[in-house]
């Protein structure tokens, strides 16, 4: 995938841009270099994309020379010509706070509904930390439905500044990653996990290994890094389950 066109900087802390592409579609570019804000959409992404969750497209998008020097802000932030992290923007969609203020009410319900438990597991194996945002949740008109997909992996792995010791340290990690209310109330007991963390265990070593050695060199994940991330994932597949159950007084719904 090439950028064509730079359509500006996308609203939030990692200063990601939206990027029409060659394939006719528009995504928002994460950057790798200085930050790991790209090796962590790419591998939550991918992982979360394993595990039957619903997320955007994803795709590598090639950044030209010509499309930054057209950039005021990539030009002042040095971004590098080369491969970036993609995901395909969700058009006509409503953020988790508006579809609620707006439309969650009476019969309307979530035609996927179930993916909102499923996103819990995920978000507290690769320990999502912003999870709560109803920005990192879209709700989008589907069929005569509403359809929820889960984006913006950027502060998974405790953030995008971790280094080998400091995501040694927080695979051991039991509390609770903080959930949007919305997303915490679809919780109603074990059960509303047992789907996604069925999947999650049954992901193999082989698979995790494969999302990460899929990470472009380029990006400049060092081996060491790249070990100590799958080992995080390997160990908090194992922990996940009793992490959840742990935490049961953080969903109102729960039964039993």
């Amino acid at each position: 995938m090439t950028g064509v066109k730079d359509i500006g900087v996308n609203r939030g802390a990692t200063g990601s841009h939206i990027i029409l592409c060659d394939d006719g579609k528009t995504y928002v570019v994460k950057f790798a270099g200085r930050t790991k804000a790209a090796v962590n959409e790419f591998v939550g992404q991918a992982l979360a994309k394993a595990v039957g969750l619903p997320v955007p497209s994803a795709s590598l998008v090639k950044v030209s020379a010509d499309l930054i020097a057209s950039s005021s802000d990539m030009r002042y932030r040095t971004i590098a010509p080369g491969m970036h992290q993609g995901s395909e923007m969700v058009p006509d969609s409503f953020d988790l706070d508006e579809w609620r203020d707006h439309f969650s009410h009476g019969s309307v319900k979530l035609d996927n509904a179930g993916a909102l438990p499923g996103a819990i597991c995920h978000d507290n194996w690769i320990l999502t930390g912003d999870r709560e945002r109803a920005d990192n949740h879209l709700v989008q008109p589907v069929g005569g439905g509403f359809r929820y997909t889960m984006l913006d992996f950027t502060h998974g792995f405790t953030g995008p500044y971790w280094t080998a010791d400091s995501l040694e340290q927080a695979s051991y990690l039991r509390a609770l990653v903080p959930a949007h209310p919305l997303v915490a109330d679809a919780v109603t007991g074990p059960e509303s996990f047992q789907p996604t963390l069925e999947r999650i265990e049954a992901l193999g070593d082989s698979e995790i290994e494969a999302v990460v050695g899929a990470i472009p060199r380029s990006w400049g994940l060092t081996e060491e890094e790249s070990e100590c991330l799958v080992s995080f994932l390997e160990l908090r597949r194992g922990l996940l389950r009793s992490v959840l159950a742990s935490g049961k007084s953080s969903f109102p719904n729960w039964v039993g």
